[in-house]
């Protein structure tokens, strides 16, 4: 099976979510052996995935949503001590072993979308708001204004990245560990076994230098010397002080963007591809303002079955999306 998308929405009311306002699940081309297909999964909880391409686990922490319910409070501190402290709205790692060689210049994180974004400025601006962000993540690729957009960076530009021999790997089921990912970066197994000779060596100090380690590989001519390892077990940790899943904002430039209104009736989602749109994990986060917006969608299209339903929600009010967040 290949879907295509973010999948079905959640079948259930957001009254019902554990994390309301935000449901998180597996995509279905993601197989979850604990976890039926498409129901919510736990946060700040392992969870087993597999997939044509990878075999592991992840683990996610969003902000300001607590984690799952039934969670002791000093599970509640941890999560809330540790947001304190860094400058992210959540913390999502994988772990575990690719199932096939791929070239790192091949990887990347972000996603592909079916349908056209909504509201999104055109011209200059949007032109100049992205390469603002394409020069803070090189290698950047971003499309908001066609009609499949697609937004994605190196998998290289993951914060935190480590490659280790099976037994070697950090215990993410240890919260003391999910505290401290940002001191675990070793990428030492990968830079050791290049596919041939690279034409720049890494600088000193790249196999436990988070920046370094992006600054190098976020290049394709430098990524495309180095290849997953089916032998080897990877941990990947990402977030960024941007994107609130909580509220469905996202805060850049000067702005604050209403994805619920944006996106289409997509959602958002933590992900790996290839770059031929194959799936490495792939975890759609649902918010509550979403699903009230395809509802109004929904109702405004029954209304006018005439108009053309991408049309019915923000493409008329572009400004709601795109607001000044000061």
């Amino acid at each position: 099976m290949k879907v295509k998308g973010g999948g079905p929405p959640p079948s259930t009311d957001p009254s019902e979510w554990p994390h309301r306002p935000a449901y998180i699940c597996a995509h279905p081309d993601v197989q979850t052996p604990h976890h039926k297909e498409g129901s919510p999964l736990p946060l700040d909880e392992i969870v087993e995935f597999e997939t044509d391409l990878f075999q592991g686990k992840m683990i996610c922490r969003l902000k300001p949503v607590p984690p799952t319910p039934d969670k002791d409070e000093a599970a509640i501190q941890a999560q809330e001590e540790y947001f304190a402290s860094r400058n992210t709205h959540y913390q999502f790692i994988i772990q575990g072993r690719f199932k096939r060689e791929i070239p790192f210049s091949d990887l990347v994180i972000g996603d592909f979308y079916e349908r056209p974004m909504l509201g999104v400025p055109k011209g200059l601006f949007i032109r100049m708001y992205q390469r603002f962000l394409e020069s803070l993540y090189p290698g950047m690729v971003m499309d908001m204004t066609s009609e499949k957009p697609k937004v994605f960076t190196p998998l290289a530009s993951a914060q935190i990245m480590r490659v280790d021999l099976p037994g070697n790997e950090p215990n993410i089921h240890d919260k003391a560990v999910l505290q401290e990912m940002h001191s675990l970066e070793d990428t030492t197994l990968l830079f050791e076994h290049p596919i041939q000779p690279p034409t720049k060596l890494p600088r000193p100090g790249t196999t436990t230098s988070p920046s370094k380690r992006r600054g190098h590989l976020s290049k394709p001519k430098n990524a495309c010397h180095y290849q997953t390892n089916p032998n080897h077990i990877y941990t990947i940790e990402w977030g960024d002080a941007a994107m609130c899943f909580g509220s469905y904002y996202q805060y850049a430039v000067g702005f604050k963007i209403d994805l619920a209104k944006s996106m289409n009736a997509q959602p958002l989602a933590f992900a790996i591809f290839t770059r031929q749109q194959e799936i490495v994990c792939k975890f759609p986060i649902w918010n509550e303002r979403l699903i009230d917006e395809m509802k109004a969608a929904e109702t405004i299209t029954e209304e006018s079955p005439e108009d053309d339903p991408s049309d019915s929600v923000v493409v008329d009010r572009p400004d709601s999306v795109w607001q000044s967040s000061d």
